[in-house]
């Protein structure tokens, strides 16, 4: 799913996450409003732990493994793909149920965002197995 640009970010952080054997939850959100609402203007955009870390190109390797590692990376200035413009025209014409779900731990209690509905965030979800 998305473009180009898109599919190589995922691509780019999956290899890294696997690279650095990071416990972490790719999530891809595809519903306009959701993408919109968290004031993306240019895609691909991606969120670390809730923080806007890149948007309007693919991320270098190096600034992905240091979102995750803590490290400060320069973030260079790339041209945007128009992929949310195309998006935006698509979902005046498509209302879908949103991709991305604001649940509450039943365990723990705290706030958390999945693509599934679910009753434990992911660390009590990995303490119960």
């Amino acid at each position: 799913m998305g473009c180009p640009k898109c599919r190589a970010t995922k691509k780019l952080i999956q290899g890294v996450i696997k690279d650095l054997q990071v416990d972490a939850e790719l999530v891809e959100i595809s519903d306009i409003d959701e993408i919109v609402g968290r004031g993306v203007v240019a895609t691909p955009a991606v969120f670390v732990d809730g923080e806007l870390k890149c948007m309007g190109r693919v991320p270098l390797k190096e600034e992905v493994e240091a979102w995750f590692s803590g490290r400060t990376a320069n973030n260079p200035v790339q041209e945007p793909c128009a992929c949310l413009y195309y998006a935006m025209e698509q979902a005046r014409m498509i209302k879908k149920a949103p991709s991305l779900y604001r649940l509450i731990c039943k365990d723990c209690g705290i706030a958390f965002s999945s693509n599934v509905q679910k009753d434990y965030c992911f660390d009590c979800e990995k303490k119960r197995r």
